[in-house]
């Protein structure tokens, strides 16, 4: 008797795993490096200053404050009485502040005079650049 499969193992049985390693790994990376390069959830115009820097990719604690004076971190509002659990989630990161240019100037001073209180200097404030006033 001469069949092509013998009972003796020499039939694969298995399923190859590889190319749905393969795809976890690629949407693994896409998701990685789509969270990377996410821009802020709240759109502010920003201030333009002669000495604006090109911020680093390090990771900060992102706090914007909008047009009428509100505290955001990511997409949620914050509200004063949030200031300090906000400031003591990741302390060791440094802050970066977004404020949109008519912005109140009183609403960017009651979130910083909290972080001087926590003791935090670590802050940049972010800004456009103006060559125009570089001269």
């Amino acid at each position: 008797m001469n069949s092509d499969f013998s009972l003796d193992g020499d039939f694969d049985d298995g399923i190859d795993l590889t190319p749905l390693i393969d795809v976890v790994f690629m949407l693994l990376l896409f998701f990685i490096l789509a969270t990377t390069f996410m821009k802020p959830a709240i759109a502010v115009s920003l201030p333009k200053a002669s000495t604006s820097e090109a911020q680093s990719r390090q990771k900060q604690l992102l706090i914007t404050i909008d047009r009428e004076g509100r505290v955001h971190h990511g997409d949620s509002l914050v509200e004063p009485s949030q200031y300090p659990a906000l400031l003591d989630k990741d302390p060791g990161l440094p802050i970066n502040f977004m404020i949109h240019r008519e912005a109140p100037f009183q609403s960017f001073m009651g979130i910083v005079d909290e972080a001087r209180r926590k003791g935090r200097t670590d802050f940049v404030i972010t800004t456009e650049p103006d060559h125009a006033l570089r001269g």
